[in-house]
């Protein structure tokens, strides 16, 4: 079987499984549904005069329809049964059966309908009118004279219940459980054709899962059973999306498939192994919690401004919000809270995707953590991204706090092998994204805002943080020659103003000294920056032509006033820092 390389954990069961059940069919409920809702309106069907066996000429139209009310609000179609019993009068034909040679044949019972009103109490009616009264067929009336004559009591009700024998509910149960045991994974990137959705082995299917069933637990299921269970109750998939694979795999994976001697082949599977448990080990470092403060962190993929279902929106270079997230993770298998999330936005007409911006957003996700260190250690994980938070920016920036706000404490900062980097910061994403597939039309960062909040603590840039220059003053802080290369780092650790730098998880750390002589830590304070735009004049014209054929169109097609889109566009040229020409 495959071993994953990423975040492995056991299969679960969910209340909306890869497909979902067949619903009862609504044609088979019309005529209850239109007898309970008042369709049905009750009439006489004869034509009879006051004449002994038939008095329904007497009845009025309200007596009629109190007598089908009456009916319809018994509580079950046994309660039914027992007043349609005791309107007949059932009993044995009277008269012998006639010779089975003859044309004619006997009756079996013999049957008197009667009705009961408010005002004249008693009637006796035929048998039409009294099925057109209460709007029953005529072979449930013979089935309950039947029953009745023969048992004495009204017919009971053999519908509905439950069809599965203990034995049948303590087995599906054990194939439940079965298929717990397997382990899978979720995809990275790949999450908005299938949300919520794990992956187990490629090499697995669900008639070898069935075959394991039989053979650990000695009994037969078939594989209708095990497979309608698998897709109503499980949310899982084989495979993987091949999406921002690592390379190295399938690097070994191409490798294994060749023609190789038997020697390089087993040479290169051991190879292969060792590469994915060093993945494996990331995250085992990552689940050991203990009782330090971890924190992940990772930048969510672009959001687009506007959001829209037009097909030119992709062709306008749309402008983007980017969106960073600190979480704190409590341990494997734990669920995320709201207070733990924290979710960084800011425009792209405000700043970069830099290493400034990534520190400072660390840097005030770490102080307002700062009442859960209590002399803990603190760990951090992140990508390996050399452009945002694998840098000398983010070295500085944890020593300068550390010895400034936690000295007694130490801080490591750990990086996953290249091609497995999933964090708990993605799977908050995915839950976003699944909010935001809802809305077909997304003008404003603001809509934007209000998904997020649902999803953590929101920190907007500008209002609740600002930008830092980092690049700046590392320039003035660190030495030229550092010893070390920071892009080979696999641990670094941070308790006394020298970095503490591992290649690999294990073993101990080197220790060098970055600082120039004569510096301090504590005196480590960049300065705020101000906004820079990253949108470039061209982009900048077409994403104004953009929006002024938008919003004429809207304005065309949309009973909202002028007013209310001029203070749209108002609030659009303050965001993009230009002028529009709306044409109208």
């Amino acid at each position: 079987m495959e071993v994953f390389d990423n975040i492995n954990e056991t299969a679960q069961r969910t209340d909306r499984g890869r497909k979902r059940k067949e619903t009862a069919r609504a044609y088979k409920t019309v005529g209850k549904m239109r007898r309970a809702n008042g369709g049905y309106i009750p009439t006489v069907s004869c034509n009879h005069v006051s004449t002994p066996l038939c008095c329904a000429d007497q009845l009025k139209p309200e007596s009629l329809v109190q007598m089908f009310e009456t009916f319809c609000s018994q509580s079950s179609h046994a309660d039914q049964n027992s007043m349609l019993i005791s309107l007949m009068d059932v009993s044995a034909p009277s008269r012998a059966r006639i010779d089975e040679t003859e044309r004619k044949r006997g009756r079996d019972v013999t049957i008197k309908y009667n009705v009961v009103t408010s005002t004249s109490g008693r009637l006796p009616v035929c048998k039409a009118s009294f099925m057109s009264i209460l709007n029953v067929k005529k072979d449930r009336l013979s089935r309950l004279a039947n029953n009745f004559l023969k048992e004495g009591a009204p017919r009971k009700e053999r519908r509905g219940g439950s069809r599965q024998t203990p034995e049948m509910v303590e087995f599906k149960e054990s194939i439940v459980s079965h298929i717990e045991t397997f382990t899978c994974r979720a995809s990275h990137y790949a999450r908005r054709g299938a949300p919520g959705r794990k992956y187990l082995p490629s090499d697995m299917n669900v008639a070898k899962m069935r075959q394991l069933f039989n053979e650990q637990n000695h009994r037969q299921a078939s594989y209708a059973l095990y497979y309608s269970i698998f897709l109503h109750r499980f949310n899982l998939a084989f495979g993987h999306p091949a999406k921002d694979i690592c390379s190295d795999c399938l690097r070994f994976r191409i490798q294994l498939r060749q023609d190789l001697p038997e020697a390089q082949k087993r040479a290169k599977a051991v190879a292969f192994l060792l590469h994915r448990r060093r993945a494996r080990k990331f995250y085992d470092l990552m689940d050991n919690v203990d009782d330090s403060l971890t924190l992940c962190f990772d930048v969510m993929e672009n959001l687009v401004l506007p959001k829209t279902s037009i097909g030119q929106a992709y062709y306008s270079r749309q402008l983007y919000m980017y969106v960073f997230a600190v979480v704190r993770h409590e341990g494997r298998g734990q669920s995320v809270p709201l207070r733990n999330v924290f979710l960084y936005t800011w425009m792209e007409t405000q700043n970069k995707k830099d290493s400034n911006v990534i520190a400072s957003a660390v840097e005030h996700a770490l102080t307002g953590f700062g009442e859960s260190f209590q002399g803990r250690k603190v760990r951090l994980f992140s990508d390996s991204c050399f452009g945002q938070n694998k840098n000398f920016s983010m070295v500085s920036l944890l020593h300068s706090f550390r010895k400034r706000h936690i000295p007694n404490s130490s801080i490591q900062y750990f990086f996953p092998i290249r091609g497995h980097s999933y964090l708990p910061a993605d799977r908050v994403f995915g839950r976003i994204e699944q909010d935001i597939r809802k809305k077909a039309l997304i003008l404003l960062p603001s809509e934007y805002i209000d998904i997020l909040k649902r999803h953590g603590t929101v920190f907007q840039y500008g209002k609740d943080w600002f930008v830092k220059d980092y690049k700046k003053e590392v320039a003035s802080f660190l030495k030229t020659q550092k010893g070390f290369r920071v892009s080979d780092a696999r641990v670094l650790q941070f308790n006394n103003d020298k970095v503490g730098f591992k290649s690999v998880y294990e073993g101990p750390f080197c220790e060098h000294s970055i600082l120039k002589k004569g510096k301090r830590w504590v005196d480590f304070v960049p300065e705020v920056i101000g906004d820079i735009s990253c949108v470039k004049k061209k982009r900048r014209r077409t994403f104004a032509i953009y929006w002024t054929v938008l919003v004429s169109v809207m304005m065309s097609g949309h009973s909202m006033i002028v007013g209310s889109y001029q203070l749209l566009l108002q609030r659009i040229q303050n965001l993009m820092k230009i002028r529009f020409t709306v044409f109208i």
